[in-house]
Formats: C-alpha cells, structure tokens, sequence
C-alpha cells in the first residue's frame, strides 16, 4: 500500500507541474506565406535572447515554425544588392529625385540608400506607378538625419514606408535647404528585412544628480524589466563646447564566505564630446536599473536636452495563412530552442517579406497558464486525467490512515 500511494504521488506531481508560459499577443495574417512578425521591445525584454522560450500557435492549438532575423548597424557590403535606377535629377527645381525599378512588382516596403556621408537632415516623399505616368502617394515627409558613418565614407540608411507592389517606386528629397545628397547606390540587404530599423524605449524613472565635491554629474534610469539597449543618444543644449568621460554603471551584488556585498561595475566607458554626434552603439546591454556618471573636472555640469535609448527591430518570420488567426505565447524558460525545418531556408528573405501588426502583449493569469499543444494529446495531458490522479491519491491517503489508526489500537 505504501509503495503504491508513493508512486501514485510522484505520477501527479511529476505531470500535475505544467511548464507555463506567462504572456501572449495575438497575431493576425491578411495575406499567405512567408511573413515577419516584428517583435515589439516589451516582447523582446520579457523573451529570453535566443527565444527558446517563444512559440507560435494556430487556432486550433498547432504549433507554427518560424525563425528569428535580428537587425544589424553594420552588414557586409557584399550583402548589398543594388537596384536598377532611372530618371535620376540631382538639384533640379531644388529637389533630387530617381525612380527604383521593379518589374516583378514584388512587395516592398523600404529602400536602403548608400550616401556619402553627410550630417544634413532631409525630408522624402515617396510615390507609386505602373506606368510612370500617374503617380499615387506612399509616405509623405519621411525624416532621413544620422546619414553618416564614424568608421567608413559612406553611411547605410533605411527608407520604410508602407508595403506598396507597384512597377516605379520613385524617391523625391527635398533640397530646398541643404545641398543635395551624395547618392553612391540604392538596393537592398539580402539576408535583412529592414536593415538597422530602431525603436525607442521609454525609461519608467530618470533623474539627474550632480555630486559637487566630486565633480561628476550622473544620470539615473530605471525600466520597466530588463531591457535591451543597442543605442544611445545624446542631445545636449549647453556648454557649445564640452569634452568628457562618461561612463556606465551598474550596481551588483556578490556572495563572498556567505556575506553578500555590493559593488558598482563600469560596463561601457564613452566620450561626450561637441564635435561627434555622441550616439553610441553598444552589445549585449541588457539591464533594468543603471546610471551615466559623467565626469565634470572643473567645467560646469552638462545641460541635456534628450537622451534617446533605442533597440534594434528582431523579426519572426513564419509561412502564415490569410485570414487565420494566431497567439505567440513566451516565458517559457524551461523550454529549449526549437528546430524548425523552416530555418535552414532564412537565406531565401529578404526586404519583399511583409511585416505583420500584433497586439500589445499582455500577462497571462496563473488560472489560464497551460501547456499549449496539439489537439490530439497524451491522456496523461488532460486537465481530467490530473483530477482524477488527484482523486485517487486522496482515497488511497484516507485508507492509509485508517490502516495507521487501526495499527495503532492494535498496539495499544
């Protein structure tokens, strides 16, 4: 009887502990075929980083293959596949203009221009056609600033406007201010969707202390959760001219002979200074509370006028049906990466590939956690299946206890 409850006991508590996930989004396809789903920054702070714990579901609880495509600063320029221009007018009536060829009338979505570098700010209009004759708007006032490369002559920029499949696509800068751009070439990344697009993260908290008798100023910010920071962006709006450290901070804690201590560990250092663009780039920062320490020397305290986190775009592409709805579920930390067929071809986007909205994502409630499969389930996986193990259990420990009671008179 002993032997039997034991087991009995370690059978549900061994399949009575679900590995649960603990937030989901909804995903909607309007079209079929292969798509990206782009990964809000609250999805890819709460996901581990190689998202092994991510996992895409059909209605009717089947499990879709996808892979990850993770934008980059820098791509090799072999990568780079350019387009055949046309018609291209560098300064005339004060505007520069040229039209992108694209006779399969693939879906596209954005255009990347490699352009000498240059620190201008330029306004772009895009327009459609067919026939190069009657022209139909995409995106008006697209915004094109940063067109410029510390470590190289040229400078990579993504255009991104709506997904449009028209023959012409023709790209229209306004020059009414500055001079005209540098054109080299426009194409395309093989291998990136939209190469290097970034979305800003918004800090819970900041702050700002100026320590004095040190000299230093620091800046405090806290998030949400951890969160994965590729840029930083420095605006600052006073002294005209500064040149100074800074660095990155972050407080830990260790264990040393069973005493915990805390430390303060410098994880990125960097120069602020008039004469750059002060936006740096890091790798694998991810933190939720840290600080800028900037040191002053004998110079009046920085004025700032923003400081800009950004993160850079991670796509799910998967082959998605139209019409069909779908729920990404995350949090899993239990389960490993998955290998899916579909990997072996991420070679094969590009740019073309369409990008789908998703809703926000939301926490999942511990009553509605469960593992996410295929209908057709293991007995041993149904909710009923553990009930009634739980039931069983329960009798069997009742009539063990009335053995014990009664072993008990029989002594006495």
């Amino acid at each position: 009887m002993k032997k039997v409850l034991i087991k009995l006991l370690l059978f549900v508590c061994f399949f009575g502990t679900a590995q649960n996930f603990t937030h989901s989004l909804s995903i909607s396809a309007k079209n079929s075929g292969l798509q990206a789903l782009a990964v809000p920054p609250d999805l890819k702070n709460e996901a581990s980083t190689s998202f092994n714990d991510v996992r895409i579901y059909d209605k009717d609880h089947n499990e879709v293959p996808y892979f990850t495509v993770n934008e980059s600063f820098n791509y090799p320029s072999s990568d780079f596949k350019e387009y055949t221009i046309s018609d291209k007018e560098i300064g005339k009536g004060r505007f520069t203009s040229f039209i992108v060829l694209n006779p399969d009338k693939k879906a596209m979505q954005n255009i990347v221009l490699c352009t000498a570098n240059s620190d201008a700010v330029k306004l772009c209009d895009v327009v459609g056609s067919d026939d190069k004759k009657q022209w139909f708007s995409v995106s008006d006032h697209i915004l094109m600033y940063n067109l410029f490369d510390e470590q190289s002559v040229n400078a990579y920029r993504t255009m991104s406007f709506p997904l449009v499949n028209y023959k012409y696509i023709k790209i229209v800068i306004n020059d009414l201010h500055t001079l005209p751009l540098n054109i080299l070439k426009v194409g395309y990344f093989e291998g990136a969707i939209s190469a290097g697009r970034l979305n800003e993260l918004k800090p819970l908290t900041e702050k700002i202390k100026v320590n004095k008798p040190e000299k230093t100023s620091t800046l405090v910010y806290v998030f949400k959760n951890n969160t994965i920071i590729d840029n930083i962006n420095f605006k600052i709006k006073a002294p005209n001219y500064f040149k100074r450290q800074a660095r990155i901070c972050v407080n830990r804690t260790k264990t040393v002979k069973r005493v915990e201590k805390r430390y303060r560990e410098i994880v990125f250092e960097f120069e602020l200074n008039s004469n750059t663009n002060n936006s740096f780039d890091l790798s694998g920062f991810r933190e939720k509370e840290f600080e800028i320490e900037i040191s002053n020397a004998d110079n009046p305290p920085l004025q700032f006028e923003t400081v800009e986190f950004r993160q850079l775009q991670t796509y799910l592409v998967a082959d998605f049906n139209a019409k069909e709805s779908y729920t990404l579920f995350a949090g899993d930390k239990k389960l490993n990466v998955p290998n899916y067929d579909i990997a072996h071809f991420k070679n094969k986007i590009s740019q073309f590939v369409p990008t789908l909205e998703v809703s926000e994502l939301h926490p999942i409630h511990i009553a509605e956690a469960q593992i996410i499969g295929s209908t057709d389930k293991k007995m041993w996986q149904e909710p009923w299946f553990m009930w009634v193990c739980i039931a069983l259990a329960s009798f069997f420990l009742f009539l063990f206890s009335i053995r014990i009671l009664k072993d008990m008179k029989k002594e006495d």
